[in-house]
């Protein structure tokens, strides 16, 4: 076969989107041809259809080397200079074209992009307008340049591309775009509807698929995001957002060998991307591979310095080991980057607990400073005063943000400290039939225990996080965010109070004790008769004579008592002794 024959015949493959057969004519070519500039811009061409960008940019150039000046060369090294990021040289190479052929509308179109990428919307615009005034039904210019208003005036840009939407309906790009600021505001019901849109237009688009995906997994339909990534993969194979989202949902869904396999790959093409190294690094804290989640997070970090995730993490895994200052010092550093995450407080605070059974001076010491450096900190505050053995007021923001936090791990913490205090409650009161009040009802384990067609369970926590798992339980009528003593004020219509775990989180009970009555009451309590009424522990948590409870139960009316002996867990390996108080 002759040279144009190989030639014409490539080309006829690339068209037909047959690229390794095509590649496969080209390097025939370049045997004995190495230098011909017109297959060097078809391999350039053929590695950037593989999303190759650093390859094909090496044809391209040496395609404008070997030849004589050709638009379509520099147009070509600068498209995948663009897909680098690497903007200047990109921008260099489009001016060239224009300098060749200045009529060629997508070149604008190209270097408004650019400067859209840049943050520099005044410059964008004017190419665009530029691209417009050569083509003045250029969809694609049009629909680019209303959408850059997503940065500055959003409802603009919607409105505009709702606009464009109407007079090209059958264009991708505008239902595409308006799918992703419909995403960016949370309205997934109306992103997926243009998704859709966009998708019945062209199916094969790896990026539809891939938007698709994000929308399923920020809707909880995580098995058909999934899908959605998988098909964005299987349309090209370099799509690496798509590798790496199928890669944490395989994580979430311990399918951890896949996972791992995929995160290690990934980090093989782009090295120095953090979130591939950070999210690794969490599966294999999640698997307890402490020293390999280390090191995977210690990656992360020399990429990312000022992440105060990364600290934050490391932190976590050297509380685990043990390495409690060092561990203190991390979550501090972390503090120091983003004082906004109540996560890192909260890990302060676990942590010298800790700290404090090993070195009780120590951990008082290092909650002073804490309390020095960050005066408006109510976490400080409170850890500094349940060190010392201050009763403390009820801190409800504490409480919440606590509990907030705590949620997505709750029930796998309570089950790993043998918690009962629920099937005891059941123990107690049987199959009841009637409304019943279950008071920082948390994930929903008491309602659970309880649950029976001939009940009505009301929920009460002062967490959002929580009365979201409890929700996925299905077993309570209603689920009220609100504090237990606001909501006893204003609601009187059941017959049971149940308040299992949730008072140990309070000192004096009087208030509580005061609103309950008329009802009959059910609550645990970690007990401690050497102490006079109730007492502050290390861990934040109260313990309670139960003379005082007794006294003012009857001061309240109630007349019928009964204490149930219980272990309510165990904490590190000791049991935690308590009380579950029956009164009527």
């Amino acid at each position: 076969m002759t040279y144009n024959e190989l030639f014409t015949e490539a080309l006829r493959l690339f068209d037909e989107g047959n690229l390794p057969a095509a590649e496969d004519r080209l390097r025939q070519i370049t045997e004995a041809s190495p230098d011909n500039p017109d297959v060097l811009n078809m391999l350039g061409l053929i590695a950037q259809g593989k999303g190759l960008h650093e390859e094909a940019c090496s044809y391209f150039a040496a395609a404008v080397r070997n030849g004589k000046e050709n638009a379509g060369y520099y147009y070509n090294l600068a498209f995948s200079q663009k897909a680098l990021q690497k903007y200047n040289e990109a921008l260099r190479n489009y001016t060239k074209v224009l300098s060749l052929a200045p009529d060629v509308r997508e070149t604008y179109d190209e270097i408004a992009q650019i400067y859209e990428n840049l943050g520099d919307l005044a410059t964008a615009r004017n190419y665009w307008d530029r691209a417009i005034s050569l083509a003045p039904d250029y969809a694609e210019a049009m629909i680019n340049r209303a959408n850059s208003y997503r940065f500055d005036n959003v409802e603009y840009a919607f409105e505009q591309l709702t606009d464009l939407a109407e007079k090209y309906p059958n264009n991708v790009l505008v239902w595409y775009d308006l799918c992703w600021i419909a995403y960016n505001k949370q309205d997934y019901e109306s992103a997926f509807q243009y998704i859709e849109k966009a998708e019945k237009i062209s199916s094969d688009y790896d990026s539809i698929q891939l938007i698709k995906g994000l929308i399923y997994e920020a809707k909880g339909q995580i098995n058909e995001a999934r899908a959605a990534f998988a098909q964005a993969e299987s349309l090209n194979g370099n799509n690496l957002q798509a590798k790496f989202h199928l890669a944490n949902i395989l994580s979430r869904q311990e399918d951890y060998n896949e996972a791992e396999i995929r995160y290690k790959k990934l980090a093989e093409i782009t090295p120095n991307e953090f979130a591939i190294h950070n999210n690794y690094a969490e599966m294999m804290y999640r698997q307890k591979r402490l020293a390999e989640a280390l090191e995977e997070y210690r990656k992360a970090v020399i990429i990312n310095p000022q992440s105060a995730e990364v600290c934050n993490n490391i932190g976590l895994i050297l509380k685990d080991m043990g390495e409690y200052e060092e561990a203190l010092g991390l979550f501090f550093n972390a503090l120091k980057l983003d004082e906004t995450q109540t996560a890192i407080s909260l890990n302060i605070s676990e942590c010298l607990i800790l700290l404090s059974r090993n070195d009780e001076k120590k951990a008082l010491d290092i909650a002073n400073n804490w309390v020095k450096s960050y005066p408006d900190s109510l976490f400080a505050r409170h850890i500094q005063a349940t060190m010392k053995g201050d009763n403390l007021v009820d801190n409800k923001v504490y409480t919440e943000k606590l509990f907030d936090n705590f949620a997505d791990n709750y029930e796998l913490v309570m089950q790993n400290l043998e918690y009962t205090t629920p099937l005891a409650i059941r123990r107690i009161i049987g199959n009841y039939q009637g409304r019943i009040v279950d008071l920082g009802c948390g994930s929903g384990l008491v309602g659970e225990a309880l649950k029976a067609l001939s009940n009505y369970i009301i929920g009460v926590d002062i967490s959002s996080q929580m009365l979201k798992k409890a929700k996925a339980k299905q077993v309570y009528q209603e689920l009220i965010k609100s504090d237990i003593c606001d909501f006893l004020r204003l609601r009187s219509d059941y017959d049971i109070i149940i308040a299992a775990d949730v008072l140990v989180y309070f000192g004096d009970l009087a208030e509580f004790i005061n609103l309950c009555r008329g009802k009959r009451l059910i609550f645990s309590l970690e007990i401690d008769n050497d102490i006079p009424q109730y007492q502050v522990q290390k861990n934040g948590r109260f313990k309670h004579n139960s003379d005082y409870i007794n006294k003012m139960l009857h001061d309240n009316g109630f007349s019928c008592i009964t204490m149930h002996d219980e272990i309510l867990r165990y904490e590190n390996g000791s049991a935690v002794n308590g009380i579950i108080f029956e009164a009527f």
